[in-house]
């Protein structure tokens, strides 16, 4: 029983009641959730699940291997970003059911990878004697880790889809087509504009013909979804990079909510 309890409410050392509160109730779902898969027998959704739970650990394991405080604030949106992203996002299809759900999750991500960019450096400036950054370079170097965790999502993304056979790199319905391979020569960028529909023919394994046609353009399979990602995810670095120079430019006495995403070292 106690394991059961433990399992519910572990938390970080400084989450508050509202924070213990928050995790004790998306486990609650998602446990719930894992009972109705694991019966029905769905064993993607159940692993998604599951993978779910672990990442719930991720703010718990930072403050004890790395000894630092994070702020309620910032636990918080944790949570609910791999809750909103898992659970609401991939089982429930809000990612089908509106359409700037993953616009806003991107973005979000971009925001918060900045702040966690932010963070490291900034423990480091100032916790160290040969390490001084001035605010704008500080500023940089959190949006530049915000664009590489960024990038490095879209190799997941890819990898996945090419290797797992997911679809993470959402397709794209476009009505126009700019291409050297259909030139005649092939070395001529080929315009096919107004495009009306797709016929895409495929043979199965008893050698008949498939065929699915779409309405309305040419199917993308993949690059309008990542540049979009990519472009949502630059903005919540620029919001974050510039919310931070600030934070920094003022001595860390003006933008102070910024201090709700920087983590502290715990002092000993």
């Amino acid at each position: 029983m106690n394991h059961l309890k433990t399992f519910f409410t572990n938390s970080t050392k400084t989450a508050g009641r509202i924070t213990n509160g928050i995790y004790i109730l998306l486990r609650i779902i998602v446990v719930i959730m894992l009972v109705d898969q694991i019966w029905n027998q769905h064993w993607e959704n159940t692993m998604l699940l599951l993978l779910t739970l672990i990442l719930f650990e991720i703010p718990y394991f930072l403050e004890k291997i790395l000894k630092i405080q994070i702020p309620n604030m910032l636990e918080i949106i944790l949570l609910s970003f791999i809750f909103s992203s898992t659970v609401l996002g991939e089982l429930s299809d809000f990612y089908g059911y509106f359409s700037m759900w993953d616009t806003f999750l991107h973005a979000f991500s971009g925001f918060l990878a900045g702040g966690v960019g932010f963070s490291l450096v900034y423990l480091l400036n100032k916790n160290t004697k040969t390490m001084n950054l001035t605010p704008l370079l500080l500023a940089v170097v959190s949006f530049c880790f915000s664009m590489t965790v960024g990038v490095m999502w879209e190799f997941v993304e890819f990898s996945a889809d090419k290797l797992l056979q997911f679809d993470m790199q959402k397709d794209t319905i476009v009505q126009q087509i700019n291409s050297v391979e259909l030139s005649k020569d092939g070395n001529t960028v080929y315009h096919v504009p107004d495009i009306t529909r797709t016929i895409i023919e495929s043979q199965k394994a008893d050698g008949k013909t498939d065929k699915i046609i779409i309405q309305n353009g040419y199917l993308d399979v993949g690059i309008m979804d990542t540049m979009k990602d990519l472009f949502v995810n630059f903005i919540g670095a620029v919001v974050f990079s510039i919310f931070g120079y600030l934070y920094s430019r003022n001595d860390y006495q003006k933008f102070t909510f910024i201090k709700n995403f920087i983590p502290k070292k715990i002092k000993r």
